[in-house]
């Protein structure tokens, strides 16, 4: 099995074993143990950090992956890319002390509790920016596992323990959230250590090979990434720190909780874009636009019908999913959050692999300029619908840019390549999801949450999948459940 399967493999174990920590974390321990305002907190901090560390690094993790076969044998790439990150961030930190007085005058009304958190969150922002800076050069060396293991794993539990301690009356609050900054710095030097372990951090203060053009050129890319990145972690992160700013962070806890059950019906879509980017790449090579199309198709429908099974099941259930997160009465208030994040994801996987036929054509720049448009939509978006809606503006906002952004991709993909993923089967797929929808209706509600949930997940999945396998909405599909019923002798 070749280095890059084997690292493959494990990182998608890790990333999916972090996925059920980050979920133990967000919606048992920080509801159990935070209010609504300290859950909004906690997560906005992070959260301005993510997206001010994107700007801060100046796309230098992307150039870094880009460069790094032209310049694997200078020691003086990774002191220098480091240094650039560092630069960075003073750069980043001088614009906030220009900006001080907007930024204050911002959250000062509804969350003048993160004014004073404000320089740690700057200082978390240096910490992701150094990691996420090593992290491209685990990846540039094929060894993504120790990477995704820190980030996905480790950040999780360190801060599960913190937030354990907190809760047990250990550490206050104020402690609680300066251990974020543990939590990071533990994650960087963990790389540190296993880079030093592992013999790859020779490194040189030797930046001559930066001449001639070379930093300029480094630069120039780096600068084209930064508004493919930047405008991503717009898109991901500015209704979490909009939602502070216009409703205070009290709501945005409660949008927290929300988000993170809805966000889950995504999660099938990473592991078809890996394996689809790949064949996509293949096909592109070779000009086979014949099968370019085809997994168009099938990815489409089959994000689809995934996505379509596990919104109805979250919505159906959704009720008797809030009745077992901790003081649930205080987070109730984002049940229309979940359907709305989930018809964003949801939008997103219906256009299948749109985006990334676009960045592997000739066209790929194209996709920097969708993103671009998507964030400065999701900004105006926000700010036109949360002081009318509340959170659940935010919610609308990140659908509709969604939607916006799918639409222009399908349209760009269409008028360049004459290809498109919807067919009868799209249709069917509506029809069952409504036919499911209505049955889910009519179903009597159990006194028991947990009978309920078996008996009303059991009736969907039933209905749900019956019909697509009699209705041959995928061959995929069904090639599956053929497979299933010849293994139990069935047919």
């Amino acid at each position: 099995m070749g280095i890059v399967i084997k690292q493959s493999i494990r990182s998608s174990i890790i990333s999916y074993i972090g996925v059920v920590i980050g979920y133990v974390n967000v919606l048992w321990l920080y509801t159990y143990f935070l209010s609504t305002e300290q859950v909004g907190l906690f997560r906005l901090i992070q959260s301005a950090s993510y997206l001010l560390a994107t700007f801060g690094q100046i796309g230098l993790a992307q150039s870094f992956i880009k460069f790094f076969p032209e310049f694997k044998n200078e020691k003086g790439f990774l002191p220098a890319t480091l240094l650039g990150g560092t630069l960075g961030f003073f750069v980043l930190c001088g614009a906030a002390l220009v900006f001080k007085d907007a930024i204050v005058g911002y959250f000062s009304q509804e969350s003048p509790l993160f004014i004073e958190y404000f320089q740690l969150t700057l200082l978390l922002t240096f910490l992701v920016i150094q990691f996420q800076l090593l992290e491209a050069y685990s990846r540039s060396l094929l060894k993504i596992t120790a990477p995704t293991f820190f980030r996905d794993i480790g950040l999780r539990v360190t801060t599960g323990i913190f937030l354990v301690l907190y809760g047990f009356s250990f550490i206050n609050f104020n402690q609680l959230v300066y251990s974020l900054l543990i939590v990071h710095g533990i994650a960087v030097i963990g790389l540190i250590i296993n880079f030093l372990k592992n013999k790859e951090l020779q490194v040189s203060l030797d930046f001559s090979f930066l001449r001639n053009g070379q930093l300029k050129r480094i630069m120039n890319y780096g600068f084209y990434s930064l508004i493919g990145a930047g405008g991503t972690q717009i898109i991901l992160l500015i209704d979490n720190i909009m939602i502070s700013g216009y409703e205070g962070l009290g709501n945005n806890g409660i949008y927290t909780i929300a988000f993170f059950i809805g966000v889950v019906i995504e999660m099938p879509k990473r592991a078809i874009t890996q394996i689809s980017s790949a064949l996509l790449s293949q096909s592109f090579n070779k000009n086979d636009m014949a099968a370019v199309n085809k997994l168009y198709k099938q990815t489409a429908i089959n994000q689809l019908l995934i996505g379509s099974l596990l919104l109805i099941g979250i919505w159906a259930n959704l009720t008797n999913i809030y009745s077992f997160i901790p003081n649930s009465e205080d987070y109730i208030a984002g049940f229309n959050v979940v359907l709305f994040i989930g018809l964003g994801k949801l939008s997103d996987m219906a256009f299948g692999t749109n985006g990334e036929i676009i960045v592997m054509s000739k066209y790929y720049r194209f996709n920097v300029i969708t993103v671009a448009i998507l964030a400065l939509l999701a900004v105006v978006l926000n700010t036109f619908l949360i002081p009318i809606y509340g959170i659940e503006g935010a919610a609308i906002a990140s659908f509709l840019a969604m939607l916006v952004f799918n639409l222009t991709k399908y349209v760009f993909v269409w008028m360049k390549f004459g290809i498109q993923p919807f067919s009868i089967a799209t249709l069917k797929m509506v029809g069952i999801s409504g036919t499911v929808l209505l049955l889910n209706s009519l179903l009597p509600s159990l006194d028991s949450s947990i009978l309920d949930i078996a008996v009303r997940s059991a009736a969907i999945s039933l209905v749900f999948l019956g019909l697509t396998y009699g209705l041959k909405v995928s061959e995929e599909f069904n090639g599956v459940i053929n497979q299933v019923f010849t293994k139990l002798k069935l047919q």
